[in-house]
């Protein structure tokens, strides 16, 4: 009884002490939430495209959008869900007037006078650019309405923007990268607001307090704090779904408050400052205005070459909760969530069909 009685105290004592280190490094509180939630196998059904589609995929309504490296002279390439008919390929590759050397994906949408708009990011020329979709399908060609200066080199000393999440036709949240400083320390990704009229800064939002150095891993630095993030729809928060730690950040967008909500793993930010192997956790994510929907690894890295398959979703609620645990027949690549139609979207790696499910039917009827 004695032994059991040590080993209990020396396990509550190190779960304190992580706790007291993890509010050394995270900038809000940490709340542990239980990982058991109702569990249910589904299958999704397919939908084959009219046209070969590849890339990282964005939804909105009946459209579907891939950002798609394949194709010779656009960027975007946009397929009509109902139909499966290829509306068009967008946005110009190039150096030219209205064209882009390297764009990032689509992180969201805003609609201005009726018109479905985004933003197009251009690392290269330091700017981000307002594509009309709606006017660019109407004359099937690509309309840009304005470009405005972002100047990150200067501004954040080399740290590229890597998460664009548009609040409304005004706001961006733009989140900066973390980048290294040493081959073990690398700088804090955060949130700048900025204004989306001229591009001015208007403040910051700060995720963490301090940086992981660890001299005993193969990981590189810049990659420990790593999440995938998505904004709710009305704007009013933003989701990180964390990579090395099986942790769901909330950050909300008024009071710009960070809480982190951690399963009951064994794993820990400080953990990440002594571990030689770290596993992917959260590896996808996208969000409507009821639920984030997040694809879920927990096992050891891949082998080189070797295809991935994982086939879990985690949905939690926006206080946090993880609500289902879905399992999919297929293995997944992209998610994206149609928040009008209430359809969650998914591809394969596996091939070109469009995978897809009621989200209603995620949420109900889930078995232990």
């Amino acid at each position: 009884m004695k032994t059991i009685y040590c080993v209990l105290l020396l396990l509550v004592l190190a779960s304190c002490n992580n706790k007291g280190q993890d509010t050394d490094i995270f900038n809000g509180d940490i709340i542990n939430i239980e990982e058991h939630a109702p569990e249910k196998e589904v299958e999704f059904k397919k939908l084959t495209l009219k046209g070969l589609n590849f890339g990282n995929l964005a939804i909105h309504d009946s459209l579907v959008f891939f950002m798609n490296p394949k194709l010779q002279s656009k960027w975007f390439q946009l397929f009509n869900c109902h139909t499966l008919d290829e509306m068009g390929e967008f946005v110009g590759k190039g150096n030219g007037h209205e064209e882009f050397i390297a764009v990032g994906p689509i992180w969201n949408f805003y609609t201005e006078n009726n018109e479905l708009k985004t933003l197009i990011f251009d690392g290269n020329k330091e700017s981000v650019s307002v594509w009309n979709i709606t006017k660019s399908l109407t004359s099937k060609s690509t309309i840009i309405e304005k470009e405005i200066k972002m100047p990150w080199k200067k501004e954040n000393r080399g740290a590229c923007f890597n998460e664009l999440l548009i609040k409304d036709s005004c706001t961006l949240y733009a989140k900066v990268s973390a980048t290294p400083i040493n081959d073990y320390d690398a700088s804090l990704p955060y949130y700048q607001i900025r204004d989306l009229r001229n591009g001015e800064k208007i403040s910051d939002i700060h995720i963490f307090k301090k940086s992981i150095v660890n001299k005993q891993t193969k990981f590189l630095p810049q990659t420990f704090f790593y999440s995938h993030d998505a904004m709710k729809p009305d704007g009013s928060k933003i989701a990180q779904a964390m990579l090395h730690v099986p942790q769901l950040n909330i950050i909300d967008t008024k009071s710009k408050a960070v809480t982190g909500y951690r399963m009951n793993e064994n794993m820990s930010l400080s953990d990440l400052e002594t571990s030689k192997e770290l596993k992917p956790y959260f590896i996808r994510i996208c969000a409507d205005d009821n639920y984030i929907y997040t694809v879920f690894c927990g096992k050891a890295a891949w082998k080189v070459n070797e295809v991935p398959c994982v086939n879990h979703i985690y949905i939690f609620d926006w206080e946090g909760h993880l609500v289902r645990k879905i399992i999919t027949k297929h293995c997944i690549d992209e998610i994206a969530v149609d928040g009008i139609n209430k359809i969650l979207y998914t591809t394969s790696p596996m091939d070109e069909k469009l995978y897809y499910i009621k989200t209603d039917e995620l949420i109900t009827g889930a078995t232990l």
